[in-house]
């Protein structure tokens, strides 16, 4: 598995290796987890105590990725009282290793609290390449991408859909279950476009699954 590693602008990842602000003692601030086949969403709880002697009030919670949502149980924690923010990780057609980091704001003066969620994501079947390129005003030849379910699963893809109008997309079941390929053909090249492509399947389980190819022409 390759590690995909996207944070938002303003964030470095060194930030979140020091993560704990001076009233607020993190229980665990990296968190590491793994996703079931098929999950559609992760909940991970960061634990914390206020070991100050005043009450530290949240004044709000960023993350790096709209793919991860967090709250924290309460809004203002009194000396000695213990709280928890708790993060959901939206997976949808993830595969792979990703990080996303959370930014805990409260009404002290220290530096933000920075939390760390490390999150594996089985893949169910691999696109190869993930990606297709023209470049402007280049022959819009057809090119294709293989999609194969991975080994002990069935998946029977159903249909292809492009972001954008600027492609063509045909998919072919060259052994249903197992392999398909995906012809995608821009409409011409003379126009920056891109696209991400979508794989509609079921796996025999009766799971949904989606997987995406991208093309780009630039």
């Amino acid at each position: 598995m390759t590690l995909n590693l996207r944070t938002a602008a303003g964030f470095a990842l060194a930030q979140f290796l020091v993560v704990s602000a001076s009233a607020l003692e993190w229980k665990a601030a990296t968190q590491t987890a793994a996703t079931a086949p098929f999950q559609n969403e992760l909940e991970v709880v960061y634990a914390f105590t206020n070991n100050s002697a005043k009450t530290v009030a949240i004044r709000g919670i960023e993350t790096t990725c709209s793919c991860l949502k967090a709250d924290a149980d309460q809004k203002t924690y009194a000396p000695g009282a213990s709280g928890k923010v708790t993060a959901k990780f939206v997976v949808g057609d993830r595969g792979g290793s990703y990080e996303r980091g959370i930014t805990v704001i409260t009404d002290e003066l220290d530096s933000p609290a920075h939390l760390l969620l490390k999150v594996e994501v089985p893949e169910v079947g691999w696109v190869m390449p993930r990606s297709v390129n023209w470049k402007l005003n280049e022959d819009p030849v057809e090119k294709t991408v293989d999609v194969n379910a991975l080994p002990d699963l069935e998946i029977v893809f159903s249909s292809a859909q492009s972001t954008s109008d600027a492609y063509v997309v045909r998919l072919e079941a060259v052994s249903k279950g197992r392999l398909y390929r995906l012809h995608i053909k821009p409409k011409d090249t003379a126009q920056p476009a891109s696209a991400a492509i979508r794989l509609y399947g079921r796996e025999k389980s009766g799971h949904d699954v989606l997987l995406s190819a991208y093309a780009s022409i630039h």
